[in-house]
């Protein structure tokens, strides 16, 4: 009986040591070259990144966070920097299958060219399932709130009417871009709106009725009314059934189609109410990183007058300054 009880506790003592050993190799921070030039630095198993760690592709993309068996899995950050036209990439949330699938936050940045854009929500191998976008470009605003069954798109002109309509609620605030679409789950109908106001009415335009998705994701009118504006003396209406334009027509504009548009927009504006909270924490971080590209700038400028001295030739002779 002892002697039973002997070998029992030691088969015990050595599973727990090889096992101690085992956890020991896991864990234990390793560097590694992949075939296609990466580096690889933390934990590892069967020679492949395994835990926690932070790959380098080259100086300017990098991703540091959670791996399984040599992929991208768990949660992590990921910057692709030094894009053509200097376009940086940052995503940092859910990954599976080495892709972002799951919670996240993307962002994308160019700020020479004034462009920015933020999407928060669920994503599905890199593309924005459900959830907020805001996208700046020079001095457009543009919001974006999709979840599979409501699409849900507007824009200002520029970041001051932005900020009057989140402060006020919809109060105050000129939208020039209304778009509000809701399907019924058992159809692949959508029923909605998109109204375009544009400043020098080209463009300007007024959709109502029932939508269905088009190439490349964009909503097209099945059967409805859409109106729009043809020239300085007529905007045109056309009646859509099944897909199909089945009657048009043109009507004397008089200088009224512009308001007709913008009446359209100030009605149907209540629709924003349920998402202007995410919408201006997003806001909120482009105004940060617009304020923190400025600052930089400005230091890098100083950094230069102080370090590199203008140098001029006059008769000959060089001068610093």
């Amino acid at each position: 009986m002892i002697r039973t009880y002997l070998s029992f506790l030691t088969l015990a003592l050595l599973f727990l040591m090889f096992a101690h050993e085992e956890t020991e190799a896991s864990s234990q921070k390793v560097s590694l070259t992949l075939p296609n030039g990466a580096t690889y630095y933390g934990e590892v198993k069967n020679n492949k990144p395994h835990g926690k760690g932070t790959m380098r592709w080259g100086p300017s993309k990098v991703y540091s966070g959670e791996w399984y068996n040599g992929q991208r899995s768990g949660t992590g950050k990921y910057i692709s920097d030094k894009l053509p036209e200097d376009m940086k990439i940052v995503y940092e949330g859910e990954w599976r299958n080495d892709r972002p699938n799951g919670t996240g936050i993307r962002s994308e940045s160019n700020p020479d060219f004034e462009f920015h854009v933020i999407s928060k929500g669920i994503f599905k191998d890199h593309d924005l399932l459900s959830g907020y976008t805001v996208m700046q470009s020079m001095d457009i605003l543009s919001f974006e709130y999709r979840n599979g069954n409501t699409l849900l798109e507007f824009s200002v002109s520029d970041q001051e009417q932005a900020n009057e309509l989140m402060l006020s609620k919809l109060a105050c605030g000129r939208i020039q871009l209304l778009n509000y679409y809701k399907r019924d789950k058992s159809t692949p109908d959508y029923k909605g709106f998109a109204y375009a106001s544009e400043m020098e009415d080209y463009g300007s335009s007024i959709s109502e009725g029932v939508y269905r998705t088009g190439d490349y994701g964009v909503m097209e009118l099945y059967t409805g009314l859409n109106q729009r504006f043809e020239d300085e003396e007529h905007y045109r209406v056309e009646n859509y059934k099944n897909g199909r334009l089945a009657s048009a027509r043109e009507v004397p504009e008089n200088g009224r189609f512009a308001g007709i548009v913008q009446g359209k927009i100030n009605n149907k504006k209540h629709v924003l109410q349920p998402y202007l909270g995410e919408f201006s924490k997003l806001l909120k971080d482009i105004e940060k990183r617009i304020r923190a590209r400025k600052l930089q700038q400005l230091v890098h400028q100083r950094l230069r007058a102080l370090f590199y001295p203008i140098r001029v030739t006059i008769n000959h002779q060089t001068a610093v300054l």
